[in-house]
């Protein structure tokens, strides 16, 4: 008998994780085990027969209990001692034959974090379309960038909310290259140096819907990486989700008010009438700061762990990465309601960017343009001009101390060469805000999207095939299994 504390405080947990999360995944294994044990020849067609047949019967009719039994370590031996008691010990066993615990787990927790990984990737796939969408409308609407906290330049709201596109799309991609590292089969690497049986691990890995396998037995066993690499992916993509959070406060305070948030992202105070407090920004900081630290404790875990078999990758830490997924979808959600909802207001953009000398830059780059004035006497004369207040007199004396002339600009062509509307229609370079510049950027994200769309559905598509594949090669072999009628193991079909 197991202690009572590392049976309260290990076992049950674990045995709850596993029927929660995992116990469906597990019959997917056994299934695709099963039949690759026939098909290799292992197993005989009547043990494979005998055991389909208990198989789905215990699908129809076995429950796990709410606790783990005493005496019993894990689902695992729960589901083989049924299959005994159904079957007989000796007849049960031949289903464990060519694998361990260590395969199954390592196969098993990868289904079921591929499929909580696809369900984010497709919600960030479409905050990334929402994205672009916001942005491609709002490429009008001026509003005013800062660095270091201070107003630094005019731009477009669309400008920047792409910008954010393009780092959410680095981090799908990062996403994508996490999930490769666990949409692979661990099955036939059994402990860790595989098997004398003459398995064919590619066939199960196509009934589970994988590309492939780990080649390297005990690779497939000892790897953190199927979970340090989602984990560090996650936590970058969480990580932006919370700047984000933080410059929208930032620009969406009274004092700034560049931003604007509708009736509906809003709450008021139970005490200050005048309260209009965008709070959906803090739950969106909150949800994503959780599950990235999450990740990064799940990353840390693996510090000077052993490269063997270890419990760091047990149900355990795989069940936190699978809730903080769950977290990232909800903030995920967050996020994208706010960049559908958000507005700019343009009347604070230009009182910004006039009031604190945002357009002196363009001022001092045509001075060099059309003046012929090298760019640090034109920054400084520029400097002279807003440290006056914005006093066109004291912009002309200043130029003609250091250019040694006159300026030549009108004070109708001074106010025109500083309007917030010409400082971003001149800066038509690719990545620019002016619509010649947003070009090429919504074309490359939108290549990239397309790309990452493309990925996600190939995956998606194998797991189909596979699943349909392991069902048909199922069904062809429990239909003439003993047991139940055959209409209701047919039913079963998965």
């Amino acid at each position: 008998m197991f202690s009572p504390v590392y049976t309260d405080r290990v076992l049950d947990p674990a045995f709850t994780n596993w029927k929660d999360l995992y116990a469906l995944d597990s019959v997917e294994v056994h299934r695709a085990h099963l039949l690759g044990l026939l098909e290799a020849g292992i197993v005989s067609r009547d043990k494979a027969l005998a055991l389909a047949g208990a198989m789905d019967q215990m699908d129809a009719d076995f429950q796990a209990p709410a606790a783990i039994p005493p005496g019993v370590e894990d689902l695992y031996f729960l589901y083989e001692g049924e299959l005994g008691r159904r079957l007989g010990p000796e007849t049960a066993a031949w289903l464990h034959t060519a694998r361990s615990r260590n395969d199954m787990d390592g196969t098993i927790f990868r289904l079921a974090l591929r499929r909580a990984l696809l369900v984010l990737a497709w919600e960030v796939q479409d905050l990334l379309g929402a994205l672009l969408e916001r942005s491609r409308a709002s490429g009008g609407v001026l509003t005013v960038l800062y660095t270091h906290g201070q107003p630094a330049n005019v731009s477009t709201l669309g400008h920047y909310l792409s910008a954010f596109a393009g780092e959410v799309a680095a981090d799908l991609e990062d996403l994508l290259a996490g999930m490769a590292s666990v949409n692979l089969s661990t099955m036939g690497a059994c402990a860790i140096t595989g098997t004398g049986f003459p398995l064919r691990r590619e066939r199960v890995a196509v009934l589970l819907g994988f590309p492939g396998f780990v080649a390297n037995t005990y690779e497939a066993i000892s790897s953190s990486h199927w979970l340090t690499r989602p984990c560090s992916a996650l936590e970058a993509l969480l990580q932006d989700y919370t700047r984000l959070a933080a410059d929208l406060l930032h620009k969406a305070s009274c004092e700034v008010g560049l931003i604007t948030f509708p009736d509906s992202l809003v709450q008021v105070s139970s005490i200050m009438p005048q309260k209009r407090n965008p709070v959906i920004i803090e739950h969106l900081r909150i949800q994503a700061g959780l599950g990235l630290g999450s990740c990064a404790c799940l990353r840390n875990l693996w510090h000077s762990a052993p490269y063997q078999d270890v419990n760091e990758a047990a149900d355990a830490p795989v069940s936190i990465l699978i809730d903080s997924l769950g977290m990232a979808s909800s903030a995920t959600a967050l996020l994208k309601e706010i960049v559908l909802n958000i507005g700019g207001d343009e009347a604070r953009a230009r009182e910004i960017a006039l009031g604190f000398g945002v357009t002196t830059t363009e001022l001092a780059d045509t001075l060099v343009r059309e003046c012929g004035l090298g760019f640090r006497s034109a920054h400084e004369i520029s400097s002279r001009f807003v440290r006056s207040g914005r006093d066109l007199g004291a912009l002309r004396a200043a130029f003609l101390e250091i250019a040694g002339r006159e300026l030549p600009f009108s004070d109708a062509q001074i106010e025109a060469i500083l309007a917030p509307e010409r400082f971003v229609e001149v800066r038509k370079l690719p990545g620019g805000p002016a619509a010649e510049g947003m070009a090429a950027v919504y074309e490359a994200l939108e290549a990239r999207r397309s790309r990452i769309g493309q990925a996600l559905g190939e995956i998606e598509a194998r797991m189909a095939a596979g699943a349909a594949e392991l069902a048909r090669a199922w069904k062809a072999l429990s239909s003439q299994a003993p047991g139940p009628a055959r209409a209701d193991r047919e039913g079963q079909g998965k």
